[in-house]
């Protein structure tokens, strides 16, 4: 079923391979924008977004990661190379800050897709984005805590073919 009005939503997948190619800083400057006009509980906009391109720091977050007591599986890798890594952080003391947040992630996987880039939404590294060492080094705002974030760069594999989706999943109550 193609529809062109909704195409892009249709065809965006997670990408675990990429290009150690950079993005261009207009580019994420434009897929930051569409995060900003994401929606937010009573339209505060309380999300701060942080991007990293240094790929020793993204390894610190691995190993702080790793250091409280979380694992991955061997060889497994959570940024998956990607080139750059949004973080988006909200107030830790906010009712809905994980909602807001992953209302930003979204509108960030369909801009960068939109651009040509792939995208994946990582919280397996939540530990270790809130240890207070990397927390400092984000340079959060006081009272904002990391509650999710996503690679992003220019994708080293074929998109996978959708799943089949299931079918019993709609009920409308007229």
């Amino acid at each position: 079923m193609s529809d062109k009005k909704i195409d892009l939503l249709l065809t965006r997948r997670s990408i675990r391979t990429y290009k150690s190619d950079n993005i261009p800083d207009e580019t994420l400057k434009r897929i930051l924008s569409a995060a900003k006009y994401a929606p937010s509980a009573m339209g505060l906009q309380n999300r701060f977004f942080t991007i990293v391109k240094n790929q020793e720091f993204l390894q610190e977050i691995i190993n702080a990661t790793k250091k409280s007591g979380s694992e991955f599986l061997p060889g497994h890798t959570p940024f998956y190379n990607a080139p750059a890594v949004i973080i988006v952080s909200a107030p830790k003391d906010f009712k809905y800050n994980r909602e807001d947040t992953a209302c930003a992630i979204m509108n960030i996987m369909l801009a960068a897709h939109a651009y040509g880039l792939g995208s994946c939404y990582i919280c397996s590294v939540l530990p270790g984005l809130n240890d207070k060492y990397i927390t400092e080094k984000l340079g959060l705002p006081d009272g904002y805590n990391p509650y999710g974030c996503v690679c992003i760069g220019y994708s080293n594999e074929k998109s996978p073919e959708p799943k089949p989706r299931r079918t019993d999943d709609i009920k409308c109550i007229d």
